[in-house]
């Protein structure tokens, strides 16, 4: 197959249950839609983590990323990252042009995420005082998080950004490269705060956009939050406001971008909690459904998945990018996704193995197997109330999250060892 013109599309905290593709009973991703018609819709993309940054990493290598510390300590992505090589340094290798715009700082090039592009803008101060400003706030300084999100929203930058504020950079970038080229976009616009301009809502109205932007700040370090239905609907509301909008960005690309005739892959990151489970956002580990049921999209016929019901994690990204960069296209596919987080609060470790009708979660602390919780979703498109632990599916799944387990235990061990050495 020759190179085709490459370009990924991630959008930030994009459920999939709330895609019209998937049967959501809002018109939220018209456009989206319109490439699963033509391509190929995944109905069960499973993220490998419930935050961007583990993600992220886990999706451009391959290979899951595995901490046991704060996740936003830029060593454990760089680390990750540089270990097993990333999409971008592969299709550079093979002789593409690397371009990404990207503005969210948790897959800046602060956490190594620049590795094989050419062109990597994220959209961050360059100077030594914003790096030493951003890891400040990563320390969970109050005053320096006030200073950092001040200055964002003056400039529209980083969790401020919309795709309308770079889409002109972008398509001046691409008509500035030679071909083939891969260029990777990173959307904030279905992210918290959702800033949706006038003509792009249809559920929510100013004020209250708004006001429930206000209200969700107000819940990013509360667990068990006290909302009611009505509010929790209208943080619903301007949540799909802002992935209509988002939505637009594809029309937008495939506009401008037509000479060029890309293959697209869009994917969300991870996914949004309202409070289903007590729990708000993806600002604490969970790997429910809500957390990491993420759309996957690609705009032409995926070889080796006859199904796209079937479970699939974001790590088969590179995989079917590399059926049109020209590689053999095979995919090393299991019946089960994985996906992994580390709970710091509760120093746990948390293990999810989703097949195409069933789920497991599992925790473990201290070496000890905590929790299980074993979920059919033969009829829904989330958790219900958990299986009993002598059921067949709890027996049949158990061993895949212990195996997992072991092996991230191991690869701990390992990256202890080396660092010992080091």
């Amino acid at each position: 197959m020759s190179k085709r013109n490459i370009v990924a599309v991630t959008y930030d905290s994009l459920r999939a249950d709330h895609c019209s593709y998937m049967g959501y009973d809002r018109e939220t991703t018209p456009h989206l839609d319109q490439l699963a018609e033509d391509g190929v819709g995944f109905r069960n993309a499973i993220s490998p983590a419930s935050r961007t940054n583990p993600s992220m990493a886990g999706i451009f290598t391959g290979e899951p990323m595995v901490a046991r510390d704060q996740v936003a300590n830029p060593e454990h992505a760089r680390r990750h990252l540089a270990r097993y090589g990333t999409l971008a340094e592969d299709l550079s290798g093979r002789g593409y042009t690397t371009g990404a715009f990207n503005p969210n700082a948790y897959a800046s090039r602060h956490y190594g995420f620049d590795r094989g592009f050419d062109h990597f803008e994220d959209f961050l101060f360059s100077s030594d005082q914003y790096q030493q400003l951003f890891q400040k706030h990563l320390s969970d300084s109050t005053l320096y998080t006030l200073v950092r999100n001040f200055r964002n929203y003056l400039r529209r930058e980083e969790a401020f950004k919309t795709w309308d504020r770079y889409i002109d950079e972008i398509e001046a970038w691409v008509y500035d490269q030679s071909e083939p080229f891969f260029l990777w976009v990173f959307a904030l616009d279905t992210h918290f705060p959702h800033l949706t301009p006038r003509k792009y809502r249809t559920w929510s109205t100013l004020f209250e956009q708004y006001y429930y932007n206000y209200r969700c700040n107000q819940l990013i370090d509360d667990l068990d939050p006290d909302l009611s239905e009505r509010e929790i609907q209208k943080i619903i509301d301007i949540y799909d406001d802002s992935i209509r909008f988002g939505d637009v960005l594809l029309y937008e690309l495939q506009e401008r971008l037509a000479d060029f005739d890309p293959v697209y892959v869009v994917f969300g990151d991870h996914g949004e909690a309202f409070a289903e489970r007590d729990i708000y956002g993806h600002f604490y580990p969970a790997l429910y459904e809500e957390n990491i049921h993420v759309p996957l999209v690609v705009s032409e016929a995926v070889d080796g998945i006859d199904d796209p019901t079937r479970a699939l994690s974001l790590t088969q990204v590179p995989a079917i990018v590399d059926q049109f960069a020209g590689g053999d296209g095979s995919l090393d596919l299991d019946p089960w996704a994985i996906a992994s987080d580390y709970d710091g609060r509760n120093d746990r470790n948390l293990i999810a193995v989703r097949t195409q009708r069933a789920k497991q979660i599992a925790a473990w602390e201290a070496g000890e197997c905590t929790q299980e919780e074993t979920y059919d979703l033969r009829e829904r498109q989330t958790e219900g109330e958990p299986l009993s632990a002598d059921s067949d599916l709890h027996e049949t799944l158990r061993p895949l999250t212990e195996r997992r387990y072991t092996h991230e235990e191991e690869l701990q061990s390992i990256q202890s060892g080396v660092a010992e050495l080091m």
